[in-house]
């Protein structure tokens, strides 16, 4: 039976920063996707814990990630950091 899914904690609901913003895009997309984290981390390019550091928002990736992950996400690299950008558009929108 697998392990249940720990939730990014976030304040009121909306990321910080991008580290977290990225962390909530990965993970909702994965799922929709219905991947595993193990589907992204299947051809040995990250350690096995990497994709879930990832979503709780304890690593960021390098460029390199960026474009191996978006591809596994089937996005483009710019897609990805789009919906990154439109997740911290939310906090500030939440602010104002």
């Amino acid at each position: 039976m697998p392990r249940p899914l720990r939730e990014l904690q976030l304040p009121y609901g909306v990321p910080s920063d991008p580290v977290e913003a990225l962390a909530l895009v990965l993970r909702e997309r994965r799922l929709e996707l219905g991947l595993t984290q193990s589907d992204l981390e299947d051809d040995g390019s990250f350690d096995r814990s990497y994709v879930s550091k990832l979503e709780l928002a304890k690593r960021t990736p390098d460029l390199t990630a960026i474009f191996h992950i978006a591809a596994k996400l089937q996005l483009e690299p710019n897609e990805l950091i789009r919906r990154v950008e439109v997740r911290l558009a939310a906090k500030h929108r939440t602010l104002t």
